[in-house]
């Protein structure tokens, strides 16, 4: 009887070894597979890269699975699918309020046996099917203490031997927490970049970009481009007769003009105080002519509104200029721009001109 009740409690040892040794070989094989995602989200530059990555990535950790990542629009009333994988159709957007997860604060988890209910984004993709055998999981997205998306998960496919994960649903959970972190980074990456970019009054991009941008356009294979530069007329008078708030409003009305009629690949920039300039992705002069008048009669259709008055209409004088016949490099480019522009108004503004 001894002998038996010691063969036991080594049985029972050496069980209990084998599960902890499991258990670790578990533990080590998910911190490996957590390891290799980090190291590739955090080697992303851009969001499009980092959700293929997430996309690649979902499929390998967790075979047979299916889900979604959903980011916030910037309006903030819904959330746009930005990227599956093991399903056959991305929903395009998704409310707030739709997801048990959003709205409570945490990550969400339905299952058969649990006392759960079926988030309105499942029930509208899956119909019938998401009550009767659903087990998904949903976990938001958060950077900096912000909820900027949803990431979805769905295990029914799952096909656990694959794995090497004891709990999916868990192992998911950290997925969602390291891909977070990974949005975040790009995102504060991206409003750093922005910030050094553009100018802040405008939105539009500053002389900086604006200058490497035409480094760019002269590389190899290029056929030319054309440079518009122009400035508003009688700028002073804004500021002298309404108030530099007036002056900024007339300068946040151009900008916004040129960002909702350049629709070709210009890049738009405010150079310093009243003065623009736009690279045209097209070679000659006449591209860059048109698309300045077409701009001259636009700004000055414009209706600007300060406080409980109409402003003054605003006009431009514009010149343009083409790389290569006006300069061999950007400096020498825009030199030959600005000259149009000064033939421009001493021509009488609110016009548009060459080089002489």
């Amino acid at each position: 009887l001894e002998l038996d009740a010691a063969k036991k409690e080594a049985d029972e040892a050496r069980t209990r070894a084998e599960n902890v040794l499991a258990q670790e070989r578990i533990r080590q094989n998910e911190a490996r597979l957590l390891a290799s995602l980090d190291e590739w989200l955090q080697s992303c530059k851009s969001l499009d890269e980092l959700f293929r990555i997430v996309r690649s990535f979902m499929v390998k950790l967790l075979p047979g699975s299916a889900g979604e990542l959903f980011i916030y629009s910037n309006s903030r009333d819904v959330l746009d699918g930005v990227c599956s994988w093991n399903t056959p159709e991305l929903a395009p957007h998704i409310t707030p309020d739709s997801c048990w997860s959003l709205r409570r604060g945490r990550h969400y988890e339905f299952t058969r046996e649990g006392m759960c209910f079926v988030c309105d984004h499942v029930e509208d993709s899956l119909g019938a099917a998401a009550e009767g055998g659903a087990h998904y999981l949903c976990v938001p997205v958060v950077a900096h203490g912000d909820t900027v998306g949803l990431l979805h998960f769905r295990f029914d496919g799952l096909r656990r031997k694959e794995t090497g994960i004891e709990d999916p649903a868990r192992f998911a959970v950290s997925c969602g927490e390291h891909i977070s972190m990974a949005i975040a980074n790009v995102k504060l990456r991206d409003e750093l970049r922005d910030q050094s970019i553009r100018d802040p009054l405008t939105g539009l991009f500053n002389r900086r970009f604006f200058m490497e941008a035409m480094r760019r356009q002269m590389g190899a294979g290029s056929t030319g481009f054309g440079l518009v530069s122009f400035d508003a007329d009688r700028f002073k008078m804004f500021n002298d007769n309404h108030g530099h708030d007036a002056g900024d409003m007339v300068l946040r009305t151009i900008g916004d003009t040129l960002k909702e009629r350049l629709t070709e690949g210009e890049v738009a920039c405010r150079m310093g105080g009243e003065e623009f300039a736009i690279l045209v992705p097209r070679p000659g002069r006449e591209a860059a002519r048109d698309l300045a008048e077409r701009l001259r009669v636009a700004i000055e259709g414009t209706q600007v509104r300060y406080l409980d008055k109409v402003l003054p209409a605003i006009t431009i004088s514009a010149g343009v200029a083409a790389w290569p016949m006006d300069g061999p490099d950007p400096a020498a480019v825009l030199r030959r721009a600005d000259e149009a522009l000064y033939r421009a108004k001493d021509g009488g503004r609110n016009r548009v001109d060459e080089p002489a």
